[in-house]
């Protein structure tokens, strides 16, 4: 009796072991995804359009000039040539906006008319000083400008022993906008402007 329960046991400890063997030998349960896991990120390729070149501007590298006819009146008068007549270069010197404007120069003018009775010299010098700046769109354009006069006239009378001098000297301020075209001009009392450009 002893001999088979003894038996019994072992046979039921081999089942028991056989069958837990057999449960672990099983498939294993599927992995549960972590709902807190972070998807793989989509790469997003942005394509930029080619950037296109800009106009440059009509102002930009500008250059020219301004011609100018200066009445001189007391020339006029005795019948001397009435007009003295030179150009002013000017330039832009900025490589943007604002297009700045410079530029300079001098006007000279003598005459002399000699008759039986003496001599009538009439002597003009003019250094002008021009300033300002170039504005441009698609529309056109212009030129604000300051053009700064500085001179003397000297007005010399030699008639049968009489001698007068009659000296002048000042300043003169102009301020005017031309458009953006060639031959473009401005005429005040006793000036003319005539814009040239190169």
């Amino acid at each position: 009796m002893t001999g088979i329960r003894k038996k019994s046991t072992l046979s039921a400890i081999i089942f028991l072991t056989v069958l837990v063997m057999l449960s672990s030998c099983g498939s294993e349960p599927a992995a549960i995804e972590d709902p807190t896991a972070t998807p793989t990120p989509t790469k997003i390729i942005q394509v930029v359009p080619p950037t296109q070149t800009a106009t440059p501007s009509r102002c930009a590298g500008l250059a020219g000039e301004l011609e100018i006819m200066v009445l001189v009146g007391p020339a006029e008068v005795v019948g001397l040539e009435p007009y003295s007549v030179g150009t002013i270069p000017f330039s832009v010197v900025s490589d943007e906006a604002p297009y700045l404007i410079q530029g300079g120069g001098n006007l000279d003018y003598a005459d002399i008319l000699t008759k039986e009775w003496g001599t009538y010299e009439v002597t003009l010098n003019l250094d002008f000083v021009i300033t300002g700046n170039c504005n441009a769109d698609g529309n056109g354009g212009d030129l604000a400008l300051a053009v700064e006069m500085t001179g003397s006239q000297m007005v010399e009378v030699n008639a049968e022993g009489f001698h007068g001098e009659y000296p002048w000297q000042g300043t003169y301020p102009f301020e005017f906008t031309f458009p953006l075209e060639e031959g473009a001009s401005y005429a005040g009392e006793g000036f003319t402007f005539v814009l040239h450009l190169k």
